[in-house]
């Protein structure tokens, strides 16, 4: 059986600067890595290739033995990979659920659908062990209950989902 999620040579390249070169990674089903290493080490970078906040320079990304190339992070997500970056990109005057859903909002007749948008918001964060009040603003929440709002991009079924946090110190368990 393939890995769950594997990389062959994947490399990162910015202007001037090579910020991953030639990684060779494989993840199992059920398996738990930690990427530790310096500032500067490339852990964001490949965090961000496999969630598909970045676009490879070089390499690949196999998923189930598959080959997969990520436009971008809903692509991921749509097949089950997900990030949760050290900074939250959450906004703290909208709700939890909203913040939950941003950018994929259930939608009914063409509008927001405020009672599915709750209870997704719900389930999702019963699934993770969260208790928190999905209707309020995420300012009003502490530094470790954020993270449920930020891993929005696991989306309605979190136990499919493969999390990727960028820090392990901010990383509440999955």
């Amino acid at each position: 059986m393939p890995p769950l999620l594997q990389t062959r040579g994947l490399g990162k390249r910015y202007p001037g600067v090579l910020a991953l070169d030639g990684v060779d990674f494989e993840l199992r089903a059920g398996e738990v890595h930690v990427l530790f290493g310096e500032n500067g080490a490339g852990k964001s970078t490949l965090i961000s290739l496999l969630a598909g906040a970045n676009v490879p320079s070089a390499g690949e990304i196999r998923l189930r033995g598959e080959p997969v190339r990520f436009a971008n992070v809903h692509e991921a997500r749509r097949h089950g990979i997900s990030a949760v970056f050290q900074e939250f990109s959450l906004i703290p005057t909208l709700s939890v659920a909203q913040n939950l859903s941003l950018g994929e909002e259930p939608r009914r007749g063409g509008l927001l659908d405020r009672g599915a948008l709750r209870e997704r918001a719900r389930a999702m964060l019963a699934d993770l062990g969260f208790a928190i009040d999905v209707d309020a603003p995420v300012a009003a929440a502490d530094g470790g209950d954020r993270q449920g709002p930020a891993r929005r991009g696991l989306g309605a079924d979190p136990r499919r989902a493969h999390g990727l946090a960028d820090r392990c110190r901010d990383a509440a368990p999955v």
